[in-house]
């Protein structure tokens, strides 16, 4: 039997833990596409022109009224975001005005040129023209799972422009949580799938960007089915949840070049705490990524509130919505 190398195997696994992929059916964002020129970054970030960059927000204020600006950052690396649209309207009836976009290279900004070496570079660059087209001066950034390693770095570029930051179910900068991730993965399916999960099918000794397209995309589904439930504390919701996402917006050749853009230059825990920045963490106790990111950033001294909620995994907002609520705007202070 053949099987990916734990490097292909860990990073296609989180990608689809924390992710979002609207089906051929197809979920995905409700609220219309808002769209903003991004200028010329050639010398920058290898682009070659101005692109529009489509996302999505919350009601415009009245008019005169200026709202505080939220920005919620998805996950993967690799994945679309319409799924975290729970979270942008319960921030954004706490008064603020909440922004939700696909990374470059994806979903609805799949269009937007990409350079793998500087993938993370054009992400945080995206983040502060979108930043900069509401005219805030600071920003309280959400990141989820990979989204809260986007926060740190976007805070590193541009530590005096965010308020606060919310680390939801979060990626440690360290990725001491994804040590042992593939084998968590593992067990859990063969407890509830038994051999079935050992097929031929559900471990090739390939990533989907290098074989047949067709054979990418029913392993990329067949990963989806079959490890984005391990992340629920209940098996079968996150069946059903995962029936909602197909391969069509998760890019695996992103995914892989994001983390080795990261692992080249990752956060470290001196920066964080050189800032002025307050940093909250929220997760929930059976989380895959659980207690190793909590342990590791809480050892660091870089947090200022912790909120943990029972009975949940890797999407809280799905699972214990109302506990979700609660603890989120106690973190934003509402």
């Amino acid at each position: 039997m053949t099987m990916f190398s734990r490097f292909q195997f860990n990073q296609l696994a989180l990608g689809l833990l924390w992710a979002t992929l609207p089906m051929s059916v197809s979920a995905g964002f409700t609220s219309p596409a808002q769209t903003l020129r991004l200028p010329d970054q050639t010398h920058q970030i290898h682009q070659t022109h101005a692109s529009q960059l489509f996302y999505h927000a919350t009601q415009h204020p009245p008019a005169g009224a200026a709202l505080p600006v939220a920005i919620v950052l998805g996950g993967g690396p690799g994945f679309t975001s319409w799924n975290l649209q729970p979270v942008q309207a319960l921030i954004g009836a706490q008064g603020y005005k909440t922004l939700l976009m696909d990374m470059r290279g994806l979903g609805e900004n799949a269009h937007l040129p990409t350079a793998p070496a500087h993938i993370v570079a054009q992400w945080v660059a995206d983040i502060e023209h979108l930043r900069m087209a509401q005219g805030a001066r600071q920003v309280t950034l959400i990141g989820h799972s990979w989204g809260a390693l986007m926060a740190l770095l976007y805070a590193r570029h541009h530590p005096e422009k965010v308020a606060q930051i919310v680390l939801l179910n979060p990626v440690d900068p360290e990725k001491q949580a994804m040590q042992h991730l593939t084998e968590t993965i593992h067990e859990r399916n063969r407890q509830q799938l038994a051999a079935s999960w050992d097929d031929e099918l559900a471990w090739n000794n390939a990533v989907p960007s290098q074989i047949d397209p067709d054979q990418a995309r029913q392993i990329t589904q067949r990963q989806i089915t079959q490890v984005l439930p391990t992340y629920f504390y209940d098996y079968a919701q996150g069946s059903a949840y995962a029936r909602q996402f197909s391969h069509r917006d998760f890019d695996i050749d992103l995914n892989v070049n994001a983390w080795k853009a990261y692992d080249a230059n990752p956060i470290r825990y001196a920066e964080m705490r050189a800032w002025s920045i307050p940093i909250d963490f929220m997760d929930c106790h059976e989380d895959p990524l659980m207690p190793a990111n909590l342990n590791a950033l809480q050892s660091q001294g870089v947090l200022r509130r912790v909120e943990l909620i029972a009975q949940c995994g890797h999407f809280p907002w799905v699972e214990q919505p109302a506990q979700f609520k609660e603890r989120m705007l106690r973190l934003l202070g509402t």
